[in-house]
């Protein structure tokens, strides 16, 4: 209701009882002289049963005032009045001035302390609340600060220059006045002046002459020295040559990438430790291993074969030949329709053995905001055995690093399209390095080298043919490689097209085979070229076309096939090949693989049971779910922080939005008036009893559009890495209840920015706490709606339902349609399942509150189907929705996509 203004309208008859008649004294309002608490009656005398409450006729004015929502001043000598804003009535006869630091609502009988950080002056009908601004300034200060202070220590520790920190148009003013001052920009001009070639032709000139490179510098760039003599090289000055740096005879050139020669000594330790004081080893048999979908088609057919441990196997064939399809039914992650496989010599599934393998998909499945060793060290803690010590798991990551030449980035973001971070080559070691952090058997690799270069792609492979010295059996599907990455690998599985086996066997061996059977190969051709083109049924051979049928039909003819497959004696020359080969290991077995290990570990034999030692490892594997949300948790948060641009936005939004809510209030410093209490109902003035619920409405409005699209990017963007990382045996509840912990931090931040400037400017008679908590509770059942779209739909179109559907929980406030008409309808559950219906029926019973014994407050709450006096009630059932629906999101996450979760 607006303020009360200064009545200018003269009484007709001041001295009458009633001032605008002259004809009667009014209607007695009550039957003895006592006027009711809230309410201002000077001129009544308890001791005087002639000075009853009356209400007398009412002005044109005042019957004006009262339809528009406005107070009139007393009609009459014994009229009753509310007290008026600003003042306070302790008694009925009484109307003081609300003192200083204190506000008086509409009939106050006692003043009302205002908040610590609050103006009140006196008079003051609401108080002006800076508590949640100064709050929120405080809590800024202190995260900028400690995000500053986080950001300097990552630099350090990654060698970067402190500028790192700074926005990227200042480092490069910096840069370029760093540049002025070393004087390279007055060298480049002078060189260009006259004539002279550009550094790099300079140092290839001058490594022409006889430079020398000097060893790698402390900072790990190659220096290239000057030869002694300082004689030009074809007329081009040799002290002309400027660097950065403060050596003036050295020219820098990019940091060439480490040596691929792995330390595996490293390791071995470890990996006796992980596969607890065993030399555990697994050898796959499969036979007529076959996939048929239910259309009737078949992916795979017949597929017999062995892959044995401590060797490289390689899976080629054309593509859509199954080869991926092969390795996804080895590794258990479709199940196959025929066929039987064996572990070890028994009959086993792999799925049981999941937390011993390792699947490195062939896209870089990662978060792009952590570091290589952060990434690395969360599989570790996830997936090692409980028993290992957060200083062990540490010391294993770090020499796991360096044994994959990481080291030197091991404090480097990831990065993506818009970030700079890691090279191709560098991010396939980390997707490698993030499963052998477990410390598995085996190892599955769905094309390792797709998307390098050809060296990038050898030194993947370089580094896989090292690591099988610990004993892992090692599958790749490969596709173009070049020879020398061919030749890397111990053993082929050539697919023809229909998934039917073409050769199995070395791969020295295979080019003997295949020039057996009358197949030519260009002596300047890559071998791995001419043996895809043969089995896409484009090979050049002696005798005519072979078909993919036909190969497969030699293959299973083949004395090859049955002694390299069957382990059946044959007299053909060709099953040498598979063990003569100079750079394969030896095929009777991994003994001879690593001397260090066959002394520090007990080794099991046939002689005991390999498979329940694998169990065994296998119960031992893996963290608790608790120690999993913690792990998810802090991960989430890291990413928070290096997405800081990301959560000052959001934070913004939200505190946009409650700037929009408070000048939606404007002037109306009271959002509610109602019907007077009875017996002075007839001297009510129109009542607002839809303001609050229009403001929920808006507040819940404002929410879903601030924060429902921002809810949807904390699962929707990361679903592959969940899908791996549960393939994998992370606990799924770990990761989702770590996630959505995170998050508490983030709708915290909003809620609380959306209230200092809402409180600011609406002045809500509600205290700041139970405010903060119905703001920060909508916030809350927002993000938790948009858990679940984002589990159902694609992220490009999850932000866009995530905010309508979170609009609709807003409508559904109950401001309209009412509880009341939803009741009639017969569809009330619907309201009551949103959470905006209860927010709103929580801001409304603390808006009416102050009021009761002045208005007929139950009374209006009964217009719109609200029930006062459960505001705990009502936030306890705001936080079991937004729980529910969270609930509803975890079952989505883990029943949709299953098989993508194996």
């Amino acid at each position: 209701m607006a303020p009360p203004k200064e009545d200018t309208e003269k009484p007709l008859f001041p001295d009458l009882p009633c001032y605008f008649s002259n004809t009667t004294t009014g209607t007695p309002l009550a039957a003895t002289p006592e006027c009711k608490p809230g309410f201002y009656c000077p001129n009544i005398d308890p001791n005087n049963s002639l000075t009853v409450p009356v209400q007398c006729p009412a002005s044109t004015d005042c019957s004006f005032k009262r339809l528009v929502f406005t107070y009139c001043n007393p009609q009459g000598k014994y009229e009753p009045v509310v007290c008026k804003p600003g003042f306070y009535c302790p008694t009925p006869t009484q109307s003081l001035p609300c003192p200083e630091g204190y506000y008086c609502l509409s009939g106050s009988v006692a003043p009302k302390k205002c908040e610590p950080l609050a103006f009140c002056p006196a008079g003051s009908a609401v108080q002006q609340s800076y508590t949640a601004i100064v709050i929120c300034v405080v809590i800024d200060v202190a995260l900028l600060v400690a995000f500053l202070v986080v950001r300097v220590s990552e630099i350090k520790r990654a060698g970067s220059s402190w500028t790192e920190i700074l926005p990227s148009p200042v480092r490069k003013v910096l840069r370029r006045r760093e540049l002025k001052r070393s004087g390279l920009a007055r060298t480049l001009s002078r060189r260009s002046t006259r004539g002279a070639s550009g550094p790099h032709v300079d140092i290839a000139l001058q490594s022409l002459a006889g430079a020398q490179v000097a060893p790698a510098a402390a900072d790990g760039m190659l220096t290239h020295r000057k030869p002694a003599s300082t004689a030009s090289v074809d007329g081009a000055d040799a002290d002309a040559i400027d660097v950065e740096d403060a050596n003036d005879d050295a020219v820098q050139v990019p940091p060439a990438e480490a040596s691929t020669v792995v330390d595996i000594s490293r390791l071995t330790t470890a990996w006796g430790r992980g596969l607890g004081g065993r030399d555990l080893r697994v050898d796959f048999k499969f036979s007529e291993m076959g996939l048929q979908l239910p259309s009737g088609k078949s992916i795979l057919s017949g597929v017999t074969g062995e892959i044995k441990s401590s060797r490289m196997t390689a899976i080629m064939g054309p593509s859509g030949a199954g080869k991926t399809t092969f390795m996804n039914v080895l590794c258990g992650k479709v199940s196959r329709t025929k066929g039987d496989l064996f572990v070890n010599g028994k009959r086993a599934e792999i799925p049981d053995y999941k937390k011993i393998m390792g699947y490195v998909p062939q896209d870089d499945v990662m978060l792009h905001e952590l570091t290589v060793r952060e990434i690395v060290l969360h599989s570790a803690r996830c997936r090692l055995p409980r028993s290992w010590t957060s200083a062990e798991i540490e010391k294993y990551v770090d020499d796991l690093l360096v044994a994959l030449n990481l080291a030197h980035v091991a404090h480097t973001v990831i990065g993506d399209e818009t970030t700079r971070g890691v090279s191709g080559g560098q991010r396939k070691r980390v997707n490698i390095a993030m499963e052998m952090a477990a410390v598995p058997i085996c190892l599955f690799l769905d094309e390792p080298t797709s998307g390098l270069d050809s060296t990038a792609a050898l030194d993947v492979a370089s580094i896989l043919n090292q690591i099988t010295q610990l004993g892992m059996t090692i599958v790749a599907v490969i596709h173009q490689p070049r020879i020398e990455v061919f030749r890397k690998f111990d053993d082929v599985l050539m697919i023809a097209p229909g998934g039917r086996t073409a050769y199995l066997g070395s791969t020295v061996g295979a080019r003997p085979y295949f020039e057996r059977l009358g197949f030519v190969f260009d002596p300047l051709a890559n071998e791995a070229d001419v043996l895809m083109d043969i089995l896409a049924g484009k090979g050049n051979n002696v005798h005519g076309t072979f078909t993919a049928d036909d190969l497969v039909h030699m293959w299973n003819k083949s004395s090859l096939m049955q002694a390299t497959v069957l382990n059946k004696p044959s007299g053909d020359s060709l099953n040498t090949v598979h063990s003569s080969s100079g750079n394969n290991r030896n095929d009777a077995g991994p003994s001879g693989d690593t001397a260090a290990q066959s002394t520090s570990v007990a080794v099991v034999r046939e002689s005991e049971d390999m498979d329940a030692a694998i169990r065994a490892v296998v119960k031992e594997r893996g963290s608790s779910a608790l120690r999993q949300t913690l792990l998810c948790h802090n991960r989430s948060l890291t990413q928070q922080m290096r997405m800081a641009s990301t959560l000052v936005l959001e934070t913004a939004v939200g505190m946009l939005a409650g700037l929009m809510m408070g000048l939606a209030i404007g002037n109306a410093d009271e959002a509610y008036s109602g019907v007077y209490v009875m017996p002075y109902t007839g001297l009510s003035s129109s009542p607002i009893e839809f303001l609050v619920p229009l403001l929920s409405l808006l507040i819940g409005l404002s929410i879903a559009l601030a924060s429902g699209s921002s809810g949807v990017t904390v699962f929707s963007e990361e679903k592959p890495l969940f899908w791996r990382e549960a393939a994998a045996g992370h606990s799924r509840i770990g990761y989702y209840l770590g996630k959505t912990l995170a998050t508490f931090y983030r709708i915290t931040l909003s809620s609380l920015h959306f209230v200092a400037l809402y409180r600011f400017l609406a002045h809500p008679a509600m205290t700041l706490e139970n405010e903060f908590v119905v703001i920060l509770l909508t916030f809350f059942g927002v993000y938790g709606a948009a858990a679940i779209v984002s589990m159902l739909v694609r992220r490009e179109n999850a932000g866009l339902l995530s905010v309508v559907v979170n609009l609709f929980a807003a409508v559904f406030c109950g401001y309209g349609p009412t509880l009341l008409d939803a009741k009639s309808w017969g569809i009330i559950f619907i309201w009551e399942l949103s959470f905006n219906k209860w927010g709103a029926e929580a801001l409304y019973s603390e808006a009416l509150a102050p009021y009761r014994g002045i208005y007929m407050v139950d009374f209006s709450a009964e217009q719109l189907g609200y029930t006062l006096d459960r505001f705990g009630f009502d936030v306890a059932m705001m936080l079991a929705i937004g729980v529910a629906w969270r609930v509803v999101g975890f079952v989505l996450m883990i029943a949709l996509n299953r098989d993508k979760q194996r």
